[in-house]
């Protein structure tokens, strides 16, 4: 999917974006503040509250990246490079909204204790390898020693807030908020996960590709490639956003809702030339 005028990324794109943006403050809205009508019907947020408590600040974040992009969709060059982690954030962040939403309270319970754990660990760490290497520690505890209100985040593979792997994640949306959901995170994380961790890394793969995309001969080719590479970024958090938005709605029954977002989604299947779910 590759717009014919490459001055500027799919006008239809973004407009469809902005309506998933709409429809996010919406699910936003009901889990935080309470119902609201859409077409004629009430929607009610079921979740619990730890699970609101987790879930809808990262589904927040997630909005916020999606319209930062859009505000740089007149970025050429060198300059659309530092989308992609941009991207890369909205992408995860929806996945791990997705994910805490759809999966039972015990998740989202352990994942906001995470949160104070984190604080602590932010300073009181290792950094580095052999002689350039430092220790931080604000708790004056013993080397190597954790408060025991965080014992649950000892041992190997014990401190992180889910043990569960980015598509381990996606599997597990799937199984709980149906395949459509699941898919449209699916994509996203093909799309952008890999290229991304590249290019946020400086490998010279990343350089590489983003550099070379499309074979440019020149300035101006290489400046027209890059809206291609826009283009990339757009379709990679729609398919994010879809897939939220299917999680949480479909995942509490809001039917007049799902089919709000099924209709967004089939626009996006349209502009890249497949048939609709």
């Amino acid at each position: 999917m590759h717009t014919e005028n490459a001055t500027c990324p799919n006008p239809a794109l973004v407009e469809l974006l902005q309506e998933q943006l709409e429809l996010l403050r919406v699910a936003l809205f009901v889990a935080t503040q309470g119902p609201a009508e859409m077409a004629g019907t009430q929607l009610h947020c079921s979740l619990e509250p730890s699970v609101v408590s987790a879930s809808q600040p990262i589904a927040m974040c997630a909005g916020q990246s999606v319209s930062t992009i859009l505000r740089c969709l007149d970025w050429r060059g060198i300059p659309v490079r530092d989308l992609y982690p941009i991207a890369r954030s909205a992408v995860e962040s929806f996945i791990n909204a997705a994910f805490l939403v759809s999966q039972d309270n015990a998740t989202s319970e352990r994942a906001l204790r995470y949160v104070k754990f984190g604080y602590w660990k932010q300073h009181n760490r290792n950094v580095g390898e052999g002689l350039f290497s430092l220790k931080l520690s604000s708790s004056g505890l013993p080397a190597g020693s954790t408060p025991a209100e965080f014992e649950e985040f000892t041992g190997k593979g014990q401190d992180t807030w889910t043990k569960l792997s980015l598509p381990s994640r996606i599997n597990r949306v799937g199984q709980a908020a149906g395949r459509k959901a699941g898919s449209r995170l699916l994509a996203a994380y093909a799309l952008i996960y890999s290229v991304s961790s590249e290019v946020i890394h400086g490998s010279p793969f990343g350089v590489s590709y983003f550099y070379s995309a499309r074979a440019p001969a020149s300035v101006e080719e290489f400046q027209k490639a890059t809206v291609h590479q826009v283009e990339d970024i757009l379709v990679a958090v729609a398919h994010a956003a879809a897939g939220y938005l299917s999680t949480f709605f479909t995942y509490q029954s809001m039917e007049v809702a799902v089919a709000a977002e099924q209709d967004i989604f089939n626009k996006l299947m349209a502009i890249e030339g497949v048939d609709p779910q």
